[in-house]
């Protein structure tokens, strides 16, 4: 039997803050899912407890892990518009009460809290563009002076921390890296290939699928322009795009009908967990062309799951992928569509990748990063007991 790992020491009540977590939110969802349980396993001498919102609890409830962890609520925390203002402000009274150690999850956290304070920005896409949304405009203004305030940072990817360190002007020492992990749900059955295809009217040809909600640093836009040099090779690919829709689609359908392609690729909803994995078992490739992420789990999804890989040259995605994909630069569509026609024609490139895919998936887990996060809880903790000393 493998020994537990020991942990530093860490403070008896720690709480998460993911009042912004609803269902359907991909990766805020599957961070928060994952990490909280084996967070418990790690260290269970410590009381976890996660601020949520009502529709928030009642969706953690439904995990298996909800009997051991407190689900705490409250009706402000789900009224439209006040939640930013509730977490910057009664969250901080909440949780100096109810805990040593608050860990804020979504870039957010409260301003001024007596509890021990830590935030996971898990990128700084946010801050590069226009801000044409409210949420955009909210974290340009409040997660600059949430991040200098907190004890401890995390990021999810060492490129995510030099961002964050350059753009916020936070001391490195202060950034902890805690990289995501992979687990395939044991209890989700995927949907079969043949009804995904008629589910989704995907047809019968070899899939290149992208999963992600569709903002512009995701270079659906990229996606899209290479797509007819694929189909010059294989002209019966599809391109699946899976994921929320957001303002961008207009540009993406926009684009789509400019390039003629309107029989050739599949604009699909959010999809659930079956058929999610129904769709990376009916893909030929797995294709992430984002100009930036702080991590890009759906990369790492799909490598887990078998599914051949090409993404962009930038930012995490060498550091997730290692040498389990192909790599372009995300700003000539030419090259991107190159490196999918290669994917589609290799047999011999997709096993080799495949099996790169599954070895370096395997090297990433949850469990590792539950260790990382409590070593950055414990540094936290530290730092505030040397300082009470004082």
């Amino acid at each position: 039997m493998t020994a537990r790992p020991v942990t530093p020491r860490l403070p008896p009540r720690v709480a998460i803050n993911a009042i912004f977590l609803l269902p359907g939110m991909g990766g805020l969802d599957t961070y928060v899912r994952e990490l909280v349980p084996e967070l418990v396993r790690a260290a269970p001498h410590t009381r976890f407890s996660v601020y949520c919102s009502p529709a928030g609890r009642e969706h953690l409830a439904k995990t298996d892990w909800a009997s051991e962890v407190a689900l705490v609520s409250h009706p402000v925390f789900g009224i439209r518009g006040l939640k930013a203002i509730t977490e910057l402000t009664v969250l901080g009274a909440l949780g100096s009460a109810r805990a040593d150690l608050l860990h804020s999850v979504a870039l957010t956290a409260p301003l001024a809290t007596r509890a021990v304070n830590v935030v996971t920005i898990a990128d700084t896409t946010w801050l590069h563009g226009a801000a044409i949304d409210p949420t955009t405009r909210l974290w340009r203004l409040v997660v600059p002076p949430v991040a200098r305030r907190a004890d401890r940072l995390i990021a999810i990817s060492h490129a995510g921390a030099r961002d964050i360190a350059g753009h916020l002007r936070i001391p490195a020492d202060r950034i902890d890296v805690t990289l995501l992990g992979h687990a395939r749900p044991a209890s989700v059955q995927a949907v079969p290939e043949l009804e995904c295809r008629r589910r989704f009217a995907l047809g019968d040809g070899p899939l290149v699928l992208t999963v992600g909600t569709r903002k512009p640093h995701k270079n659906v836009l990229g996606l899209i322009a290479a797509l007819p040099h694929v189909l010059q090779l294989e002209p019966r690919a599809r391109l699946v795009l899976a994921g929320n829709a957001t303002a961008h689609e207009v540009a993406l359908r926009a684009a789509v009908r400019d390039h003629g392609l309107e029989d050739s690729v599949s604009f699909l909803p959010f999809v659930d967990d079956a058929e999610l994995e129904g769709l990376y078992a009916s893909a030929a490739c797995f294709v992430l062309p984002s100009f930036n992420e702080g991590f890009g789990l759906p990369l790492l999804e799909a490598m887990g799951r078998g599914v051949p890989v090409a993404c962009s040259n930038a930012s995490a995605l060498p550091e997730v992928a290692g040498e389990a994909a192909r790599y372009f630069d995300p700003s000539d569509p030419r090259q991107i569509g190159a490196v999918v026609a290669e994917l589609l024609a290799d047999s011999e490139l997709r096993v080799q990748l495949r099996e790169r895919g599954a070895a370096r998936a395997a090297q990433l887990t949850w469990s590792a990063t539950a260790l990382a996060t409590l070593d950055s809880y414990a540094r936290a903790w530290a730092a505030r007991q040397a300082g009470a000393r004082q």
